[in-house]
Formats: C-alpha cells, sequence, structure tokens
C-alpha cells in the first residue's frame, strides 16, 4: 500500500507538467506541428480532438490515484476485465486518432457504448 501511495504524487506532477507543456506545445508558436487547419470545422477539426486529450489526461491521472490508493484492482485473470482494458485502449486509440482520422470517431462511441452498457450496476 506505501508503494502504491508514492505514484499519487509522482501521478499528478507528470500530469501537471504534461498539461503545461502540452498546451505549451499546442499553442505556442509551434502550433503549426499540431494537425489543425486554420479554418477547420471547429467541432470535428480541433475542439473536439484537444477536448479528448484533456479529459483522456485527467481519467489517466485519476485512474492513477485510484490505483495508488488501493480502491481500484486491476486483475486480468478474469475475461470481463480484459474485454473492459480492450475497450478502454480502443477508447484511448480511437480519441487520439481523432486528430488524423475523423472515421475514428465511431470507434470512441463503439467503446463508451460497450463500457456503458457492460458496466451498469
Amino acid at each position: 500500500m506505501e508503494k502504491r501511495l508514492l505514484l499519487l504524487p509522482l501521478a499528478w506532477a507528470v500530469f501537471g507538467l504534461g498539461e503545461v507543456f502540452g498546451l505549451r506545445f499546442l499553442l505556442g508558436p509551434l502550433v503549426n506541428i499540431a494537425p489543425t487547419i486554420p479554418n477547420d470545422k471547429p467541432i470535428g477539426g480541433s475542439i473536439f480532438p484537444v477536448l479528448f486529450f484533456n479529459v483522456a489526461a485527467v481519467l489517466g491521472v485519476l485512474a492513477m490515484s485510484l490505483y495508488s490508493l488501493g480502491i481500484w484492482n486491476i486483475d486480468l485473470s478474469k475475461r470481463k476485465d480484459k474485454a473492459d482494458l480492450g475497450a478502454l485502449i480502443v477508447l484511448v486509440t480511437g480519441g487520439l486518432l481523432l486528430w488524423y482520422v475523423p472515421l475514428s470517431f465511431f470507434f470512441v462511441v463503439a467503446a463508451v457504448v460497450y463500457l456503458l452498457a457492460v458496466n451498469i450496476e
């Protein structure tokens, strides 16, 4: 338990520094590297992928926090946990692919529907 608690400040520090440097990178002088078009559609073109990136970063830090506090335990011996982890990987990968392939939005929606349908208790 004590080793897990050491992950908590590390996760929050990495999140804070990553958020600051990520935003400075995306909004700073290197904005041309981010795959956005100056006159693109705001929802599908730039706002939705940036929002997904921020939400995924916050959820990652929340997951590390819950794991480090011992509230959330990962048990990959169960089939359901493997499927949930797979759906989570599809969700994150599809969300990050929104920068490049707008069609990946359907994979994000399918992963969200699966996670909501399976985890209703």
